[in-house]
C-alpha cells in the first residue's frame, strides 16, 4: 500500500508515509482509517517519496473537506504535510486555501523540511497557524 501509517500514541502523533504514485482513494482511506482509529492530536504526513501526478484537484478538495467535518475533535490538533518538489508545494498550498475556506478546526500547513515541520507540530504557540 502506498501509505504506511504508524501510530505513537505516548507523543500523540500518526505518520503518513506516502510512496509511489498516490490516488485520491489512497489517501480517502488513509484518511479513513486515522479517523476511525481514534485521531491522535498531531498528524503528520510525509509525501516525500511519492509521486502526485493523479492526485485530482476534486479529490483534494474533497479530502480537505472530510477533514474539516471528522476533525471536529482535532480542535487543538495540527497536521503538518511534508512535501519535496515544487508540484507539491503547490498542491499543499492550494489544500491550505480549501483548508481555510471550509474553516478546518485544527492548525494545518505544508512544510519543504522534516526538522520544520515537526518542529511546528511540537510548538507551543497559542497561534495554532504560527
Amino acid at each position: 500500500m502506498p501509505v504506511r501509517t504508524t501510530i505513537n500514541h505516548e507523543d500523540e502523533i500518526t505518520e503518513h508515509i506516502a510512496t509511489g504514485v498516490i490516488i485520491d482513494e489512497e489517501m480517502f482511506g488513509a484518511q479513513a482509517e486515522f479517523y476511525e482509529n481514534g485521531p491522535t492530536r498531531l498528524q503528520l504526513w510525509d509525501m516525500t517519496d511519492c509521486e502526485v501526478t493523479e492526485v485530482t484537484i476534486g479529490g483534494m478538495r474533497s479530502f480537505i473537506a472530510r477533514a474539516a467535518e471528522l476533525g471536529r475533535s482535532r480542535t487543538n490538533g495540527r497536521t503538518a504535510v511534508i512535501v519535496h518538489s515544487d508540484l507539491q508545494y503547490g498542491l499543499g498550498r492550494m489544500a491550505e486555501v480549501f483548508a481555510e475556506f471550509v474553516s478546518i478546526p485544527f492548525a494545518f500547513r505544508i512544510f519543504k523540511s522534516r526538522t520544520d515541520a515537526l518542529a511546528w507540530l511540537n510548538s507551543e504557540s497559542k497561534d495554532e497557524n504560527e
